[in-house]
């Protein structure tokens, strides 16, 4: 007669670091950073010289902000967040920004979530 193996696994709990598919890291800080940072200087090129409602605001967070995503692993999460929610605010009812800034509040809730 045949033995039943019955050992139980149990797979679970909460995996915060980056991971690893083919050699590819996904979700590391490192690799996602930079193309942060080039959305968010694309979108301050965009911005600059509009006039958009409070445009000097928005031109001085969008460059401390990208002066954070420059600082790399440094930079404060809840900073970047805060700054990110302040030209989010800004830039709220601005339909041709909208991908741009979708793309971009995808990528910090992935990085500073």
């Amino acid at each position: 007669m045949g033995h039943r193996i019955s050992n139980k696994v149990s797979i679970g709990g909460d995996n915060s670091g980056a991971i690893t598919q083919t050699g590819i890291e996904a979700g590391g800080a490192e690799t996602a950073l930079p193309a942060l940072l080039e959305l968010v200087e694309r979108l301050s090129s965009e911005v600059r010289g509009r006039d958009l409602a409070k445009q000097e605001v928005l031109e001085d967070t969008l460059t401390d902000l990208a002066a954070d995503l420059s600082a790399g692993e440094a930079a404060e999460p809840a900073v970047v967040r805060s700054r990110w929610e302040k030209v989010k605010g800004l830039l709220g009812g601005v339909a041709q920004f909208s991908e741009l800034v979708a793309k971009i509040s995808e990528q910090v809730q992935k990085i500073f979530g």
